[in-house]
């Protein structure tokens, strides 16, 4: 079987471009060919991902299309007569990025508003999470394959020790985008820090959705927090790996996650998180998180000690989230992907 992957864009630390890359690895383990392209290209994928305009299909190879961006370029893909199966990451709803970066917000606009068009124009359906489901069932499709994200067992390396050495770290992982809402992150540490770990220090990982964006952040970081906040970005994985290794909680307040694979390698490793229970975050926490739903950042920086300084409390989260972890096996999202595309490869050919 041959299968092409078309990506909206491709770079070294985006998670669909990570998810991709596994994808392939999967493919090639099963004996089936294929390419993968993506509309732009970061230039540090160096030959991993191929132009677009390389694209050339035989009439019966597959596609698997990620939609995760608005990109026109993809959607003349479409109008090829091949099989395509529609896998969707979710765009980020452009509500959250109009007061900060209005460009940006136009593109999430659009590239929600023409999912329903993408998914009359493909063969089959797939998401990563229920959640991503249901966004393409509002937008016309029939039944929807969820196919967990696929990432990898100790790509990180092993957990490290219950209690790190070191003073109190509190560690978020994610894109410094408005939604992710690092800046809640950010003024309920400085509470937590206040009022109970002077010492504390806060860790976010994440490249900026614009330079613009990431002063922002590290200017309220230095108003409510100065010298306890570290931002880094474009981490090789052992450099992140360490970053998990040495945390005592995870504080997730993000307010839109169509998966959010930081939340699940949190878990891996045995870091108490507390999270807002937005989006998919409950689908990949299960009962193995804090989850906090009131907006009072108090609540959260009180919870934030608990997680932090009940032995208690902290030995429970982290059994729960060793066995919640371990629902997610690359083996699952392996099958459940070989299902999809088998299932696409057997539909007969429609007319475009």
């Amino acid at each position: 079987m041959i299968v092409h992957q078309v990506l909206s864009g491709a770079g070294p630390y985006d998670a669909v471009t990570a998810e991709a890359l596994e994808f392939r690895r999967c493919f090639t383990g099963w004996g089936w060919g294929g390419s993968d392209v993506a509309a732009s290209i970061d230039p540090r994928m160096g030959r991993l991902v191929g132009g677009l305009d390389t694209l050339a299909p035989a009439p019966d190879d597959l596609l698997l299309v990620h939609y995760s961006a608005y990109a026109p370029k993809v959607a003349r893909v479409l109008q090829l007569p091949n099989r395509t199966l529609l896998l969707n990451h979710n765009v980020t709803p452009a509500h959250w990025l109009w007061e900060h970066e209005p460009a940006i917000a136009v593109q999430c606009a659009v590239g929600r508003a023409q999912l329903p068009e993408f998914v009359r124009a493909s063969d089959a359906a797939a998401a990563d999470s229920a959640f991503n489901a249901a966004e393409l069932h509002a937008a016309g499709a029939g039944e929807v394959t969820v196919v967990p994200v696929l990432s990898p067992l100790g790509r990180l390396g092993p957990p490290g020790p219950p209690d790190p050495p070191g003073p109190t770290t509190v560690l978020f992982v994610g894109r410094l985008m408005p939604h992710k809402r690092q800046d809640a992150v950010i003024r309920a540490f400085a509470l937590y820090a206040r009022e109970h770990a002077p010492e504390a220090r806060l860790a976010l990982v994440g490249e900026p959705v614009t330079p613009r964006y990431g002063e922002q952040l590290r200017a309220l970081a230095d108003a409510v927090a100065p010298g306890a906040v570290t931002f880094e970005q474009s981490l090789p994985a052992d450099d992140l790996g360490d970053r998990f290794r040495a945390a005592h909680a995870f504080l997730c307040l993000s307010e839109h996650e169509g998966f959010c694979v930081p939340v699940l390698e949190a878990l891996r490793f045995g870091v108490p998180v507390i999270a807002r229970p937005a989006g998919a975050v409950p689908e990949v926490a299960g009962d193995a998180a804090l989850l906090v739903a009131d907006d009072d950042l108090a609540v959260v920086a009180e919870l934030l000690a608990l997680a932090v300084g009940d032995r208690e409390l902290r030995a429970e989260l982290r059994e729960r989230g060793y066995a919640r972890a371990a629902a997610f096996t690359p083996q699952r999202s392996a099958e459940a992907l070989r299902g999809a595309l088998e299932g696409l490869s057997r539909k007969p050919l429609r007319p475009r």
